[in-house]
């Protein structure tokens, strides 16, 4: 059976406020990623209750990227909010243990900060799921 969870969209200075209520709603934390769009940045993260997802996506600026800490609320948050700092250069103000840029090591440094190109073309046979041979 398959559940519905999609993000929710948040603005950046609603992202405290969101884990502080969902940590006091009993929520943990399970991941945070980041990717990179041609005019911003954007971060998701996903948080746990009685095994339903409580997902968030929220829009960072490309000129000034910075995304407040939730490692105070959620400790493990450290660990996610280095690898954006280290892959998108974001700066994390309140961050409970701080790697100042070394966390990860990557050739390049801070290698998604750069211009991004979106291509759109025609779907591919292989870009299309294999089908299941036993059906």
């Amino acid at each position: 059976m398959s559940q519905a969870e999609p993000f929710n969209e948040i603005e950046l200075d609603q992202w405290v406020a969101t884990a502080e209520g969902l940590r006091a709603d009993g929520y943990r934390l399970v991941q945070m990623t980041g990717t990179a769009r041609p005019d911003h940045f954007e971060v998701m993260a996903s948080f746990d209750k009685d095994y339903r997802c409580a997902n968030y996506r929220m829009r960072i600026s490309r000129e000034h990227p910075q995304l407040p800490s939730i490692s105070g609320i959620f400790l493990a948050a450290f660990t996610y909010e280095n690898e954006l700092k280290d892959l998108f250069g974001f700066e994390v103000p309140g961050l409970a243990i701080d790697y100042g840029g070394n966390f990860l090591r990557t050739k390049t440094k801070i290698p998604f900060a750069g211009s991004v190109t979106t291509k759109k073309g025609p779907t591919t046979a292989s870009s299309q799921p294999a089908a299941n041979p036993e059906q």
